[in-house]
């Protein structure tokens, strides 16, 4: 038996082809050419079963295919408001107007400070960059009052189209408009004088 014949030997040795068909061996005009980048692959390689392998085709197939992953739009849908996961919604913001426009992001109880860092109880990272990063407002709800009210952070707030001074609380009531920036925000309360989540 020839050494370079493998019928029955699994130590012969194996034969490189390129992706083009042409052999390792043999005269090739293209062989000598530096500025030709070859792609060379085994034999087994080419036919999908490897040496020792199973010769199942299905097997083969499925050792050699990359699982798929499937990307589901409705998680991103899904996923936990920006404030505190753990606590329930109390209120909402809806972007009625500006970078955004149809979102809304819920709020919780405690101070929810408003910026587009995703660190902020409601981030608003939807283009605006008038928006302050961090602390741009602020909306508080005092569950023993059963109210909500909103101040001014590091920069202009207005609400309802009036200005919010420095070191002031303005009452929030439900279909309030809140301005910061260019984004025109619709305060909806769900919270308030007929529910609370401590009833």
């Amino acid at each position: 038996m020839s050494r370079f014949d493998n019928s029955g030997d699994d130590t012969a040795p194996t034969r490189l082809i390129r992706r083009d068909g042409a052999s390792s061996g043999g005269n090739n005009t293209n062989r000598d050419d530096p500025t030709r980048k070859l792609d060379y692959q085994t034999e087994s390689t080419m036919t999908g079963v490897n040496r020792g392998a199973t010769a199942d085709p299905a097997a083969s197939a499925a050792q050699d295919s990359p699982k798929t992953v499937l990307f589901r739009p409705s998680e991103e849908q899904d996923a936990p408001p920006a404030g505190d996961a753990t606590q329930p919604i109390v209120a909402w913001l809806v972007v009625k107007d500006g970078p955004g426009r149809g979102r809304a992001v819920s709020m919780s109880y405690g101070l929810n400070k408003i910026g587009r860092n995703p660190d902020q109880a409601v981030s608003l990272d939807f283009g605006d960059t008038k928006i302050s990063r961090s602390h741009h407002a602020a909306i508080e709800y005092d569950p023993k009052l059963r109210a909500f009210y909103l101040s001014k952070g590091e920069n202009l707030v207005y609400l309802n189209g009036d200005r919010v001074g420095s070191g002031q609380e303005h009452a929030l009531n439900s279909g309030d408009k809140i301005e910061l920036g260019d984004t025109i925000l619709q305060f909806v309360a769900f919270c308030g004088p007929d529910f609370d989540w401590n009833d």
